[in-house]
């Protein structure tokens, strides 16, 4: 398990289709860590339908977000993927 704190500042666009599974849809989004001279950069992607809604970030959202680090292979190539399983929001102060 690996965990970010940090300010959302890009969503992309939701993807989905249908594999031999059902339907699946998937989000990537970028967490950037704060007060830092050179801040680290997460991007995260979050499967599925149901935790896309669930989390429903905008960019602004500060988060502390728990995730796994996980890769795909495919053909000798592989595909890191990092899935958020918990995802908390700060207040906003208004």
């Amino acid at each position: 398990m690996s965990q970010c704190k940090g300010k959302v500042i890009a969503i992309g666009e939701t993807k989905t289709g249908e594999s031999q599974r059902g339907k699946w849809a998937s989000q990537q989004w970028v967490v950037e860590e704060q007060g830092q001279q050179y801040p680290e950069h997460w991007v995260l992607e979050t499967f599925g339908e149901e935790n896309i809604n669930k989390y429903d970030l905008h960019v602004g959202d500060v988060v502390d977000v728990k995730y796994n680090a996980r890769y795909t292979e495919k053909n000798g190539s592989y595909y890191p993927s990092n899935r958020p399983w918990e995802v908390v929001k700060e207040q906003q102060q208004a």
